[in-house]
């Protein structure tokens, strides 16, 4: 009969399970008239049984520095918008001073597998993000860029929109011809449009041409203000815009993506975000497989089995549209 993949991995995980179960009953009796083994102590070789010791966010070994805390070095972006302040690279879209959507682009590589960790905080309706295995739109030599936003396919088992709303079920918001742009940054005066609430002096965002040089599309690791999409899969310049929401594991395949577990609802999901304080976020990029963690709680996975779409490596940036400041620092990356 033929497998399923889920099967198979049900299959390979019994199997760990029994042979974990089995290991000590193999071991070779020791000879009449000799002491017992002295079972290894714990974490020196001794098997599983002292379990996974907690992830310490503030080491730093075997890491990579990819922000010097002081000085735009290493990153590529329109700088009168983009600068420093407090320790932490800064943007602030305003009525007066709207950006748009704009890039900040690490000069670094393209990292394929890798952990990256980072603080974010931001005021008022700002929305922006964190761009992973992304490529510059411009770039005529990409090897693969997003097919047009025509189709993404449909989320099987969760209802579209743009991650939840109050009370919602998470899922993978935006159908099959509900693009990138849609809905983020609404409550500010819609995306891109960076102007949000009036003023007596509106400004004019970066023109087309201006911003062309630094727009960058793939996948990001999202964030707002007002705790809408923190740790959401989102891609930028995709059909498929939402791909996973916070509170869901979610599986791409062609066509379709299917919401396969929820991992909490909005109201957790609320209780771990700091609001107007830094957040402490990590992503996991290993293969197919995307998780987003904040402040220790694992936010959204997303598992992309899709070729069209599918980015083994890319670039690394930061993104902001809407208005309100926008703070990131303590920027580590780590090549798996």
């Amino acid at each position: 009969m033929k497998q399923t993949k889920f099967g198979m991995i049900a299959i390979g995980l019994a199997a760990l399970v029994l042979l974990a179960q089995l290991a000590p009953s193999q071991q070779t009796a020791p000879q009449t008239g000799q002491p017992p083994a002295t079972p290894a102590a714990p974490g020196r070789g001794g098997g599983f049984g002292r379990g996974a010791q907690p992830f310490d966010y503030a080491d730093n070994d075997g890491w990579l520095s990819l922000f010097d805390g002081q000085t735009l070095n290493g990153w590529d972006g329109d700088t009168r918008y983009w600068g420093v302040k407090d320790g932490s690279i800064y943007v602030e879209p305003t009525c007066e001073k709207p950006t748009g959507t704009i890039y900040l682009i690490w000069q670094g590589g393209e990292p394929s597998d890798f952990m990256l960790k980072f603080e974010s905080k931001g005021t008022g309706n700002v929305n922006g993000g964190v761009q992973f295995r992304s490529y510059m739109t411009a770039d005529s030599n990409v090897a693969l860029k997003y097919p047009g936003r025509g189709g993404g396919g449909t989320l099987a088992g969760a209802g579209a929109g743009r991650g939840p709303g109050p009370g919602g079920p998470p899922g993978a918001g935006g159908r099959a011809g509900q693009g990138a742009q849609a809905g983020r940054g609404a409550a500010a005066g819609g995306r891109g449009s960076g102007r949000g609430p009036g003023c007596e002096n509106p400004g004019t965002p970066p023109t087309a041409a201006e911003r062309a040089r630094f727009d960058m599309a793939g996948p990001q690791f999202d964030f707002d203000a007002n705790n809408r999409y923190p740790g959401q899969y989102y891609e930028q310049s995709s059909s498929r815009g939402i791909a996973a929401s916070p509170g869901a594991i979610v599986l791409a395949e062609p066509g379709q993506r299917r919401l396969l577990s929820t991992i909490a609802d909005k109201a957790t999901l609320d209780s771990w975000f700091k609001k107007d304080d830094y957040n402490q976020f990590l992503l996991i990029a290993k293969g197919n497989v995307s998780s987003m963690l904040m402040n220790g709680h694992l936010i959204s996975v997303f598992i992309d089995n899709d070729p069209a779409y599918f980015r083994p490596s890319g670039k690394i940036g930061l993104e902001v549209e809407a208005t309100g400041a926008y703070y990131t620092r303590n920027i580590w990356l780590k090549r798996l």
